[in-house]
């Protein structure tokens, strides 16, 4: 049996247990509330009066429609009356609210069961957490996110248009080299030419002869013409080579440093004996050496290269004063390990000290302004450099120059469709 002095003290230790309660809420930085079973506030903490823009006092007894728009109300209603009809709590519910001020604020609501000593459910008991600086936070890591996104992709289409333009570039001076030497080339190919043009010459005059003495036999035209045509070919053959050579490759596929070297040596041929320049080539390699690259750009830096060393050869004959100075171009090819090394050895003025550093700059040139452009051992380096990752580098030796060029070679890469 309780006595009232018993009522009057439980009394107190139940104020004295709300009251502690209360203190406790009260220094908790998220919105704490309780409500009965038609949602009106029963206690809350000051943290939930100060976000709903209010007092402690002012929320007991209120709902939601009190302090919130109409549509927010009705949904915080119809999730308490979910809790208490179901007693299944609703936990972390990112929601949008409206304050009474108009101001706007995310939150991280949790709502459950409220129950008496029996466990009877009598009301709800919320906390909620704001969450609007993370909200805000996200978003704006979204649309860097998003920002950095464009701005990768435009870098990356920057870059692609970069390299393009500077491969075009490449091939526009490629070209300016390749015109650059045209007078070169004609000289050349008039060089090659002289030899079968005089045999044909002969040819026809030994044919004229045997017509107007009346001796000419059926062996005799068959042999005529089967040594006109040979000299024919041969002069076709030229024009092959050199159209061959002025058409730049369009795709990197692999091919035969050998071969490409040969090429360019045949092409050059004529020129270098008509000045006295005797060349060699000397393969140190076990297998036929290939590399992945454009060939026809790799024979553009050599015959730059060997023009050059042309050059020099006749600047050291004209210093020596003797217009008949033998002159004598070494290549030598190897094999490093992991890279092919091609040396190109030569018997001319070697390089001045003062312009050591310099000769494969952009329209360098020691050679006056009326002689040359200065591209083409700048577009010797461009090739190999940057086409064909290698190394070319130039030094001298007792008698002369030596270029060195280096490049990986790759035997795995796919015969593709190019020149060679």
């Amino acid at each position: 049996m309780t006595t009232d002095a018993d009522k009057s003290g439980n009394t107190k230790d139940s104020n004295c247990s709300l009251d502690f309660l209360q203190a406790i809420m009260d220094n908790i930085p998220d919105s704490i509330f309780f409500k009965d079973r038609e949602s009106r506030f029963v206690r809350v903490n000051k943290a939930k009066a100060e976000n709903s823009k209010t007092t402690v006092e002012d929320m007991a007894g209120k709902t939601d429609f009190d302090f919130l728009p109409p549509v927010q109300a009705q949904k915080a209603f119809e999730d308490e009356l979910s809790v208490i009809s179901t007693g299944v709590p609703i936990k972390n519910k990112i929601e949008k609210i409206t304050h009474r001020n108009g101001t706007e604020a995310w939150v991280s609501a949790t709502k459950i069961p409220w129950c008496d000593s029996s466990g009877k459910i009598i009301g709800t008991v919320g906390i909620s957490r704001d969450i609007t600086d993370l909200i805000t936070y996200e978003e704006k890591l979204r649309e860097n996110a998003e920002a950095l996104k464009i701005l990768n992709e435009n870098l990356e289409e920057n870059v692609r248009q970069e390299v393009k333009k500077r491969r075009d570039q490449e091939q526009l001076l490629i070209q300016q080299s390749r015109l650059a030497a045209v007078g070169e080339m004609i000289s050349i190919i008039a060089h090659q030419w002289r030899a079968p043009l005089n045999s044909l010459s002969l040819i026809i005059t030994d044919y004229a002869s045997c017509v107007e003495s009346g001796t000419a036999t059926t062996k005799d035209v068959t042999q005529l013409l089967e040594e006109t045509m040979e000299q024919i070919d041969f002069m076709s053959h030229t024009i092959k080579d050199f159209k061959d050579f002025f058409e730049p490759s369009k795709k990197k596929f692999t091919f035969s440093l050998k071969e490409a070297i040969n090429s360019v040596m045949s092409i050059m041929s004529a020129l270098l004996k008509h000045n006295s320049v005797d060349v060699s080539l000397s393969v140190e390699t076990r297998t036929d050496p290939k590399i992945s690259g454009y060939p026809n750009e790799f024979k553009q830096a050599l015959l730059n290269i060997l023009n050059n060393a042309k050059d020099s050869i006749a600047e050291k004959g004209v210093a020596l004063s003797n217009d008949r100075y033998k002159g004598k171009i070494e290549i030598t090819l190897f094999d490093s390990g992991s890279n092919y090394n091609l040396t190109i050895k030569d018997n001319g003025t070697g390089i001045s000290s003062s312009v050591k550093e310099k000769i494969f700059d952009q329209y360098f040139t020691t050679k006056g302004k009326h002689s040359g452009m200065g591209i083409g051992l700048y577009m010797a380096k461009t090739i190999v450099v940057n086409n064909m990752n290698g190394s070319i580098s130039a030094d001298n030796h007792p008698d002369g120059a030596i270029f060195t060029i280096s490049v990986p070679y790759e035997l795995s890469i796919p015969q593709t469709d190019g020149h060679s």
